[in-house]
């Protein structure tokens, strides 16, 4: 069985969505229970291994989206970072270490953990050099899994992702340019952006970064691996706002403020390995993508 932690939040959503349509034997872990998500849900508190513990012997791969942080919340406080991500993690490998549990997939960051680009396309053996407390973390989390899988009693696939946009993403969180963005513009209000708004990014749809995390799940390539996920191509903030104004049919005021010392500039990842070895490519361009999360917001908001 598949254990989804971190399952009501935007990913985990999503990829609720994806596993009932391909018929996977799976179970959701979150903090909070979440209306119209068809799982079943066990109610637990990641801090704290003794709510959770129980129920890791029934396991065969866990899927890990939980995360206390978007890149700017401990922006300048490792610290907290430490405190309510990379500690919680440490007690949770730490436990999953005496059960079945034989495959891990972790779902990491695309850009933070590499901190400003030294080549023009971000490869996998691009150097990492975390310039912000979120990225820190993040590569912490990865190296945990890593160095306690040398023992032998479990895989991992680390996916580094780039920017997942779609439905459930949630501009009061943080999540995302794309959520602000049309948030801004269906109540009109202004959207700050950091900078000048021509830093470059690869905007994947959440649903293409889903269909990995499921084919990564029986895929035995995959295993030991880390693993860029993007689309493959970037656009410009200010592009990304243009095309969220031309979904909508609404215009975003706009305000442009001091971008933040934790933000690497542009980010081109490449996706070579990932559609080598899994035969994967995604099937949604950004336009596309956005309009789907425009038609759901909008359907939220009006409901």
């Amino acid at each position: 069985m598949i254990g989804v932690f971190g399952g009501s939040g935007f990913i985990g959503r999503n990829l609720v969505d994806r596993l009932n349509k391909t018929h996977r034997s799976f179970q959701v872990f979150s903090r909070r229970n979440v209306a119209g998500l068809h799982a079943d849900i066990k109610i637990i508190d990641f801090e704290r291994p003794e709510s959770y513990r129980e129920y890791l012997k029934r396991l065969e791969t866990v899927v890990l989206l939980v995360s206390a942080s978007v890149p700017s919340t401990f922006a300048n406080d490792i610290a907290s970072e430490v405190e309510k991500n990379v500690l919680p993690y440490s007690r949770f490998l730490r436990v999953a270490r005496s059960t079945g549990i034989r495959h891990f997939i972790y779902v990491s960051s695309g850009g933070a953990v590499y901190g400003q680009p030294i080549a023009s396309i971000i490869t996998e053996e691009h150097p990492t050099n975390p310039i912000s407390p979120y990225g820190c973390a993040k590569l912490m989390i990865e190296e945990m899994i890593r160095t306690m899988s040398a023992e032998g009693e479990w895989t991992y696939t680390i996916l580094r992702a780039s920017n997942p946009i779609g439905p459930y993403q949630s501009p009061e969180k943080g999540q995302g340019l794309v959520a602000r963005a049309l948030d801004a513009a269906i109540s009109n209000t202004v959207l700050d952006i950091w900078g000048d708004g021509t830093s470059l990014r690869d905007y994947i749809d959440v649903r293409d970064l889903c269909d990995v995390i499921e084919r990564c799940v029986s895929a035995e390539i995959a295993q030991n691996e880390i693993y860029n996920v993007g689309a493959g191509r970037v656009n410009s903030v200010n592009e990304i706002v243009e095309i969220c104004a031309a979904v909508s049919g609404i215009e975003i005021k706009k305000s442009y403020i001091e971008s933040k010392s934790f933000l690497v500039k542009d980010v081109r990842l490449s996706i070579d390995k990932m559609v080598r070895d899994l035969g994967w490519r995604p099937k949604f361009d950004v336009q596309s993508s956005i309009k789907a999360q425009f038609a759901h917001t909008f359907a939220v908001t009006s409901g």
